[in-house]
């Protein structure tokens, strides 16, 4: 099906209808009677704040929000390390970083997964399920798993490279006086200045060089078009038990945001956080806090808008989904996830993306929500810690399937039925890489974090939600750092951590 400029303008931010579907619906009865379906929605580098239904006031995610009102809504979701693969990997397997092995982004020098995994997918392939992922995977070789093998699943690059080359170009938008076009993009005078100084220095080449609006037209991005194609998966598949997953880049860099979503945010009102202009010493040189301080504030709320515009282009894309499966008559037997794999500094402590060693909460909480028809009470809120690893046992009971042995997440449905106090579990984080080995551990009420060269931190997460004050070594917090670090390294060795040696004895 092919979805045109007019149908798309009056889907655009997400702000879609939802039509009527009688009960009655042909082959509703024969869905329920089949089994439950997973649809895996993914954004990559999505923070938790960015979000209507988590009291942010000026981003539009009515789709986002409404999933949330008629499912489960985490507010303590935390990633198993604060960048792509690692978390990627602990999301399907159910393992942490430090045991699949992938502790680093994975790139052509760095295996990623193979057929001998043991995740979500491939155990319901192996019981009969279609499985596909579309998208952005991260993860090597996708097409070395046997569940994605039958030529649909995996990145489509070339055949959208090939969907681009035939579209008719004399509608695009054009730049204005005040912007200047770098490809396919309209930039500031003063960002191209900031990705002119990058390019001299070498860094950053997909961060600060492009930040602007983009000039392809939203219906024919990439993330469009990956829509679509999910959409015709769930349409020809819709007889089957599937999980189908749809991963996409935004609001991950490139910052690039086309019409109509640029234009819906003012930078003037992008806002800034209370620690912008406080930034611990041991971050200064951060690539993430050199961006901040080459950019400014003028460019660092540039590059917000184009963010939040990103946001409410991808809600818009669920939106688009979500609309496809209940039209199918699928919306009552498929459970629907949406997550991100980490979450992004959006100006704390006066950095930009996510490039530092450190466990701030912007870079670490994710969204997350859960939907189930008639299994997930509608408008939960959960405020107990959900880790990456939880994913896979979760998924896999409400299946009906057992987990495999070795897993070391925890199912999240007892904490969404209530059954689990949001005390009883904490979170946990950790990056593997020599040179940013480090462990966090997060309760309710504090956050305490350790590192290979002998720093550590602990944040009183109440009073000081902004983590600005430091108190792993104030002597009146002695108790509390103990009591943390304990948790910690139980931890630790529970999930045969081999960095439980680096954890400080006092």
């Amino acid at each position: 099906m092919k979805f045109t400029r007019r149908d798309f303008m009056k889907t655009a931010g997400g702000f879609v209808a939802a039509s009527a579907l009688a009960n009655s619906l042909p082959g509703l009865a024969e869905a329920k009677a089949k089994g439950m379906n997973i649809l895996f929605l993914m954004a990559d580098q999505h923070n938790h704040s960015v979000l209507g239904c988590a009291g942010n006031p000026l981003v539009k995610t009515p789709n986002l929000d409404k999933l949330a009102s008629q499912g489960a809504r985490f507010t303590q979701a935390v990633c198993a390390t604060p960048f792509c693969s690692p978390t990627r990997a602990s999301l399907i397997t159910g393992l942490w970083p430090h045991t699949h092995g992938i502790v680093q982004n994975v790139d052509g020098t760095r295996p990623g997964l193979d057929d001998k995994t043991i995740a979500t997918e491939q155990i319901l392939f192996d019981k009969a399920y279609y499985t596909a992922q579309m998208g952005k995977w991260h993860l090597g070789d996708i097409t070395s798993l046997r569940c994605y093998k039958d030529g649909q699943s995996g990145q489509l690059k070339d055949e959208y490279k090939d969907y681009l080359s035939a579209v008719t170009r004399d509608d695009w938008p054009k730049p204005r006086d005040s912007e200047v076009k770098v490809g396919d993009l309209a930039m500031l005078p003063e960002m191209v200045a900031v990705r002119d100084k990058d390019v001299a220095a070498k860094a950053g080449p997909e961060e600060t060089t492009r930040i602007g609006r983009q000039l392809i037209p939203a219906e024919h991005t990439y993330e469009s078009w990956l829509t679509d194609r999910c959409i015709e998966m769930i349409k020809k598949h819709k007889n089957e038990r599937f999980m189908i997953t749809w991963s996409v880049s935004p609001p991950h860099a490139p910052w690039i945001a086309p019409e109509p979503f640029y234009s819906m945010y003012d930078p003037a009102k992008m806002p800034l956080p209370k620690s912008w202009n406080h930034c611990p010493p041991e971050y200064a040189k951060s690539r993430a806090k050199q961006m901040g301080d080459n950019m400014g504030e003028k460019l660092v709320r540039e590059q917000m808008r184009c963010y939040y515009a990103q946001v409410t282009m991808v809600d818009s894309f669920v939106g688009r989904i979500l609309k496809a499966l209940k039209d199918q008559g699928l919306e009552e037997n498929t459970l629907v996830v949406y997550v991100s794999d980490h979450g992004d500094m959006q100006a704390a402590h006066g950095m930009v993306g996510k490039s530092v060693n450190c466990y701030f909460e912007e870079i670490v909480r994710v969204p997350l929500m859960i939907r189930y028809p008639g299994k997930i009470k509608p408008g939960t809120v959960v405020n107990g810690h959900a880790n990456s690893v939880d994913i896979m046992p979760t998924l896999l009971e409400y299946a009906g399937v057992p987990s495999p042995k070795g897993a070391q997440g925890k199912s999240l449905k007892p904490l969404i039925d209530g059954k689990v106090k949001a005390g009883e579990r904490l979170g946990f984080c950790e990056r593997g890489a020599r040179a940013e080995y480090g462990r966090m551990v997060r309760s309710t009420d504090w956050k305490y974090c350790v590192y290979a060269d002998g720093r550590q931190e602990l944040f009183d997460m109440n009073k000081d939600p902004d983590e600005m004050h430091n108190l792993a070594f104030d002597p009146a917090h002695k108790a509390t750092v103990a009591k943390m670090r304990g948790h910690l390294k139980a931890h630790m060795k529970e999930t045969s951590d081999p960095a439980l040696n680096m954890i400080p004895k006092v």
